[in-house]
């Protein structure tokens, strides 16, 4: 019988949630799928991410616990979106679900996505949250960057949408098409188009210890989006430069014509050194903003894989035959 369902959940440093999560899952797909058997139709792919702990270790003992769970091991860590871009190449389903091992969107809730999608009427589906299972930083941070990045972009998501989302395998075929080495998810999904739908879910606190995205970690993956997504930046920086041109023009004008009239302008030292460092600090913040448009192209044609797999386990090839996204490998 062919694998109908495939999960996608990445794992750095949060191994001692698996074998809960797992247990949380096989109750849920019981109820929905009505069977015994969760093997039969269903895979949760399990995305190590470089983990430096025992995370690999407590991976393996679920494999053997659960005959759902398959394992891909990278060979370091190269950030939860390449991971999940990982888990999404090797899916087998006809269906495909992401999610987070933490059960902030709890695993019976694929349930209300699963209907809807399993309607026809759309190609992707989005969880909302009622309310957010986090601190009060980190929800303001992340609406306020989804709300930059609409602004930017474009772009109608949500800023309550939920990590828990299931997509088509059309959806996901045109996705793994991308060649983004840099890839923020729910910017390409929004690029990629088809038809989304946002469905109200549950949401609840984190169970158990604290989540490893980091402000710091928000912060990069903000501005690799924004940079990913939109030459807005570069324009408003254009324009600006032009204001400041312009205003430039006008003084020069108006001094040339105060001389002509001999009036006479006292020295001013200390608007001379503030002019000078606002146009010195306003070049360097372009010149950063453009270096990361450059550095961004530097990274795209260099041409690199996205990650580099170290190992697979319960896959159905050789799990001793490590693959990377560079030999193109077809999933299974």
């Amino acid at each position: 019988m062919s694998i109908k369902y495939s999960f996608v959940v990445p794992i750095y440093h949060d191994g001692y949630l698996v074998d809960s999560f797992c247990e949380a899952i096989e109750a849920a797909l019981e109820q929905i799928l009505d069977t015994d058997h969760v093997q039969d139709l269903a895979e949760v792919i399990f995305v190590n991410d470089g983990s430096r702990d025992d995370s690999q270790d407590l991976l393996m003992a679920a494999t053997t616990r659960f005959p759902f769970v398959k394992v891909i091991e990278l060979s370091r860590n190269f950030g939860q979106h390449i991971a999940v871009s990982c888990g999404y190449k090797y899916a087998a389903g006809e269906y495909i679900c992401m999610l987070n091992v933490d059960q902030q969107d709890p695993p019976d809730q694929i349930r209300v996505l699963l209907d809807v999608i399993a309607r026809g009427d759309c190609d992707i589906a989005v969880g909302l949250r009622s309310e957010r299972g986090e601190s009060l930083l980190n929800s303001f941070t992340s609406r306020a960057f989804q709300a930059t990045l609409n602004a930017l972009t474009g772009a109608k998501t949500p800023l309550n949408a939920a990590t828990l989302r299931i997509m088509t395998r059309r959806f996901i075929d045109a996705y793994n098409s991308l060649g983004d080495r840099a890839p923020y998810i729910p910017g390409l999904e929004n690029w990629l188009g088809f038809r989304h739908a946002y469905i109200p879910i549950r949401h609840q606190f984190r169970k158990q210890g604290k989540g490893s995205y980091t402000f710091a970690k928000r912060w990069r993956m903000a501005m690799e989006s924004i940079v990913g997504f939109s030459d807005l930046p570069l324009r408003i920086a254009a324009a600006l430069g032009l204001v400041i041109t312009g205003i430039g023009i006008l003084l020069a004008a108006i001094l040339v014509l105060g001389q002509l009239v001999t009036l006479r302008f006292l020295p001013g030292f200390t608007s001379t050194i503030a002019v000078i460092v606002l146009l010195g600090g306003l070049n360097l913040m372009f010149l950063g903003l453009v270096s990361l448009y450059v550095g961004r192209i530097l990274r795209e044609v260099q041409g690199r894989p996205r990650f580099v797999v170290k190992s697979f386990e319960n896959f159905a090839f050789d799990r001793e035959n490590p693959i990377s996204e560079l030999l193109q490998t077809r999933h299974i």
